[in-house]
């Protein structure tokens, strides 16, 4: 049982640690002041989504944890309230993995249109 919440609370953690990434081409960089401009504004940009202004993320994390904590149950477990925080954990984590992936995607759009060749890995 305690491998399950700490696996759940690490790949939470880990989620919200990794950014969004976005890979710029220096090939297709010329000015490089300008660049980092473009770079600030597109970043600044990416940042204004959020994936249902965080209802989502409640959402899918309360679920997660019903979950989560339906199954402790099915299998005899009496370990509810740690089973039910790594359920909101793992469900925040995928909700935010999701927002990243959107950001990612804004990021590099906004770069190319300003010139750049940008890819998401």
């Amino acid at each position: 049982m305690k491998r399950l919440v700490c696996g759940a609370l690490v790949l939470s953690l880990a989620a919200c640690a990794a950014g969004p990434q976005v890979i710029v081409d220096p090939k297709s960089v010329t000015d490089q002041k300008k660049y980092a401009d473009d770079r600030k504004d597109c970043r600044d940009l990416a940042r204004q989504y959020r994936a249902g202004n965080g209802t989502t993320s409640a959402a899918v994390g309360a679920g997660a944890a019903v979950a989560t904590a339906g199954l402790v149950v099915a299998t005899g477990g009496l370990v509810l309230i740690p089973a039910g925080i790594a359920g909101a954990a793992a469900g925040g984590g995928m909700a935010q993995g999701h927002e990243n992936q959107v950001r990612e995607k804004i990021e590099a759009k906004c770069m190319t249109d300003r010139g750049y060749t940008a890819y998401v890995p």
